[in-house]
């Protein structure tokens, strides 16, 4: 039996600049260094990147937090420390594939993982914003079972773009 052309690997300071670069080529929003540089320091940090054929091709990057702790826009959200309290959920803060190797399994790939690490840390649910213009990103969402709960306006006022609002989606594991 072969190897799965799909494969899965941790976060380190040797690549976390491939992840960086992925976020920089298909996300819409811009991290601060600072993001990045939190990374491998917060026991918080839920990353995984995604390699096709050895190539790495996606990532993604989330966190426990406890949800009663809302913030009104992205900045807030990447810019905080929200986990004060037990965590009860789990929030993507970015995932992203490179679009040539969209629609390969790879996106189904690293949620599948995060449900299982969620179910592992006794986390029941998974939250994402979602830019209200990324059509092809809450289909997919939807798809596997996310829920849209609400919509957030100027959620993403300070990234410059013309329409700075994202949709709340949520997933109960």
């Amino acid at each position: 039996m072969g190897r799965d052309i799909i494969a899965l690997d941790d976060l380190t300071i040797n690549n976390v600049g491939v992840l960086k670069k992925i976020n920089e080529v298909t996300v819409g929003t811009n991290y601060p260094q600072s993001w990045y540089d939190s990374i491998l320091k917060s026991s918080d940090s839920i990353v995984k990147l995604a390699y096709y054929s050895e190539i790495p091709i996606g990532g993604m990057k989330a966190k426990t937090f406890n949800n009663s702790q809302s913030k009104s826009n992205f900045q807030e959200v990447i810019s905080s420390n929200i986990s004060n309290k037990t965590p009860n959920c789990v929030y993507i803060e970015s995932f992203a594939i490179l679009k040539a190797y969209q629609s390969l399994g790879v996106g189904s790939k690293l949620l599948t993982w995060l449900i299982e690490e969620t179910k592992s840390r006794f986390i029941h649910e998974i939250i994402v914003h979602l830019h209200t213009d990324n059509k092809k990103a809450i289909e997919w969402f939807e798809k596997k079972g996310f829920k849209q709960l609400t919509e957030i306006k100027d959620y993403y006022k300070d990234q410059g773009l013309e329409n700075p609002d994202a949709y709340l989606h949520s997933l109960t594991v």
